[in-house]
């Protein structure tokens, strides 16, 4: 994996202060990727990657490799960086987003607080309830290319997307 200066990263997208730093991992095993049936705000009903909020002081790649152990039990292996966003909207909707791929030496997940974890066939992904954002997202997130993408994406009040630009990272 190149070495990626993640704080400039942040800094060259970030648009304003309400904006969190979170992370998210397409993890797959044996041709699934692991999901999450969210219980709460944001995305909450439909199944999201694992992930969740960086910690003050905490490099991106040691959140995501803790925020999946937490929900998932299970460990990151072959992570990489594949997009990352700049959200704005209302609140729950305001996020600079890491987006990583990356895949489980097993299959065998504890139960998340968080939601049902649930295993998808990679191919199936998109006939299952993904938010539509996500469904924008992840033939880029997918492409098997070392393509670095920048998504910027613009909520309205009822937290549908209602801007949505993709474009190469040029780092």
């Amino acid at each position: 994996m190149r070495k990626i200066d993640y704080k400039a990263l942040e800094e060259k997208v970030r648009k304003n202060e309400k904006q969190k730093l979170a992370v998210i991992c397409y993890a797959q095993n044996n041709g699934n990727i692991l999901f999450l049936h969210r219980k709460k705000e944001p995305f909450a009903g439909f199944l999201v990657p694992p992930g969740g909020h960086v910690e003050d002081g905490e490099h991106v790649e040691d959140a995501i490799r803790r925020e999946f152990l937490e929900e998932t039990g299970l460990e990151l292996v072959n992570l990489k960086l594949k997009m990352v966003t700049s959200e704005e909207g209302p609140e729950h909707y305001n996020w600079v987003l890491f987006i990583f791929t990356g895949s489980t030496l097993s299959d065998d997940f504890v139960e998340s607080e968080e939601g049902n974890l649930v295993w998808i066939k990679k191919e199936e992904v998109m006939q299952h309830n993904l938010s539509i954002i996500d469904k924008e997202l992840f033939p880029y997130i997918m492409d098997g290319s070392d393509k670095i993408w920048f998504a910027k994406i613009k909520y309205n009040d009822e937290k549908s997307f209602e801007h949505l630009e993709i474009n190469e990272l040029n780092l």
